[in-house]
């Protein structure tokens, strides 16, 4: 089973190719956030250097959300076009679980952070169990601080991972109660390998959807969230 995976939730445009959950090759850019000018020539020179067509994909994998409004919508509208033209389902895979996927830890929760700015944050909860990354928490949008209190009822050591993690590190180290880990700089990216390789795991659960039934989740945080400063 061969995956295309794009990612384009954040300012990172990358696209993988991997086949029975082998990694056949990926580019990754982390510059600007010019998916629409980027995203699809990286995805055509990949598929040029591995020899495919996209007759030969059998999924899409698509970073489903949250992230940039426009990332998003560029990366599903690629996503779509290809599926339809191919007649392959898309794994919709949620944007912060893509992020926990880039650390490999079975003894801790896997906290991944994604900056909204202003306090605000999306993330979620996730554990490795039996070579398979588990939702504990099913990302969500919240502040700082409620993050904070949710994570102070746990008993198990944490790691951070995500831009996020980056920016309210000290606040953390400050207010959890307990030993937390932060992952090195290249973790706290999405990347398409990490993306291809949880899409192969949806392909093989059934979790998968048609091309015109896939819609990005945006995710969107309160109005009062979004109002405050």
């Amino acid at each position: 089973m061969k995956v295309l995976a794009i990612e384009s939730a954040s300012v990172t445009a990358s696209c993988a190719v991997a086949a029975d959950g082998n990694l056949l090759g990926e580019y990754t850019l982390n510059h600007k956030k010019t998916h629409s000018e980027k995203l699809m020539p990286l995805i055509e020179e990949l598929m040029e250097e591995l020899e495919l067509k996209i007759h030969d994909i059998d999924v899409i994998a698509i970073s489903e959300g949250p992230g940039s409004y426009t990332g998003l919508r560029i990366g599903a509208a690629i996503a779509k076009s290809l599926a339809f033209a191919a007649k392959i389902p898309i794994a919709g895979v949620p944007t912060t679980k893509s992020l926990a996927g880039n650390i490999l830890d079975t003894d801790k929760l896997i906290v991944p952070v994604m900056d909204a700015k202003a306090g605000r944050i999306y993330t979620g909860i996730y554990r490795w169990s039996h070579g398979t990354l588990s939702e504990v928490m099913k990302q969500f949008p919240c502040n700082i601080n409620e993050l904070i209190d949710i994570l102070n009822d746990y008993e198990d050591t944490i790691v951070f991972n995500g831009d996020g993690s980056v920016s309210y590190k000290n606040v953390f180290e400050q207010k959890i109660n307990r030993t937390a880990y932060f992952a090195p700089g290249n973790f706290n990216y999405l990347c398409a390998s990490t993306l291809a390789s949880l899409g192969y795991e949806m392909a093989l659960n059934g979790e998968l959807v048609n091309a015109s039934d896939f819609k990005p989740q945006y995710l969107r945080l309160s109005q009062a969230e979004r109002n405050r400063v």
